[in-house]
């Protein structure tokens, strides 16, 4: 283990036995210059990439998480999940997609607050070949499952709170050059923010990174730049189109995901794009490459800025 690691550790067990979380202040940035003025009107914790199994090395870890932001001096209003909720779901029977919500349904009676749920490619249900036309009139098929478990009424929606406005992306369509958004969910973003008032900041968050550097990262500490073909399914094929509507409406100030386990914030054209790594780290392996299990927590401010602190909670 790392030194940085056995640090990261060490302030994990002090967490766990005290409800002062550990916080890697390294890992702390701001959208923009933010002045002394601006008020802060809202603080959210932000989770993805859970994983979750039905075992008690990860439930256990989700319950301390879930144990952590509870105990923390100064609470967020909300969380934001940003999905690949549970672990897999593609591929598999029934009976195991059955207990892996049973065991988040579990771990999330230690949850004390109001969550905002998106659509991870690992909660779509979909069945090994040869099992298809046994369950092809299940009607938990597909994002039906997931919708249903985390009590969404749409795949995609918004809501305001506090002088922000938040809009959840379904990611998670798939096409000939990759990730994209959908026709009719397009065109509702673009009605979205069309009918937000310019001067409200906008916080976008989808499973899948819109602009990320971890994108590139991932591949590149595992193939030779050459090989790597961009950008796969782990970030926004449509990113032009998304960068242009983002740049037209410049109250789009944050944008959030998960996926690529990673984490990174690239400020570009006037957005953030905040890819906050995974509440399962290596998938319940320890880190993966230089990132350990972690979440995040954002401050947001009246003036559209916003500040983020990476948490190493004690997951182990």
């Amino acid at each position: 283990m790392s030194t940085r690691r056995k640090f990261i550790h060490k302030l994990g067990l002090a967490a766990g036995a005290t409800g002062v979380l550990a916080h890697d202040t390294f890992a702390s940035s701001k959208t923009d210059i933010q002045t002394k003025k601006a008020k802060r009107v809202l603080r959210i914790a932000h989770i993805t990439d859970v994983h979750l199994l039905a075992q008690p090395k990860s439930e256990n870890a989700v319950i301390t998480m879930f144990s952590e932001i509870k105990n923390m001096k100064d609470q967020p209003d909300f969380i934001i999940n940003t999905g690949d909720t549970i672990m897999d779901a593609n591929n598999q029977l029934p009976e195991t997609v059955e207990e892996r919500w049973k065991a988040w349904h579990k771990v999330s009676e230690h949850n004390a607050f109001e969550t905002f749920h998106c659509i991870g490619n690992h909660d779509v249900w979909y069945l090994p070949k040869e099992k298809k036309e046994q369950y092809k009139d299940d009607e938990r098929l597909g994002k039906n499952w997931v919708l249903n478990e985390l009590k969404m009424n749409n795949r995609y929606y918004s809501f305001s709170r506090n002088g922000w406005h938040f809009i959840c992306l379904d990611s998670i369509n798939y096409g000939e050059n990759g990730v994209h958004l959908d026709e009719e969910q397009l065109n509702w973003v673009k009605s979205e923010l069309e009918n937000v008032d310019s001067n409200t900041p906008v916080c976008v968050y989808s499973h899948i990174p819109i602009l990320s550097i971890t994108s590139f990262t991932y591949y590149l500490n595992r193939k030779p730049a050459p090989e790597v073909q961009f950008p796969r399914g782990d970030m926004h094929s449509d990113y032009n189109e998304l960068k242009a509507l983002f740049y037209k409406h410049k109250n789009v100030k944050l944008a959030l995901s998960g996926h690529n386990h990673y984490i990174d914030d690239v400020a570009y054209l006037g957005t953030t794009y905040m890819c906050n790594g995974a509440v399962s780290g290596n998938w319940w392996g320890g880190d993966l490459d230089e990132f350990p299990p972690a979440y995040a927590i954002i401050d947001l401010y009246e003036d559209g800025t916003a500040q983020r602190e990476m948490v190493y909670y004690n997951w182990e």
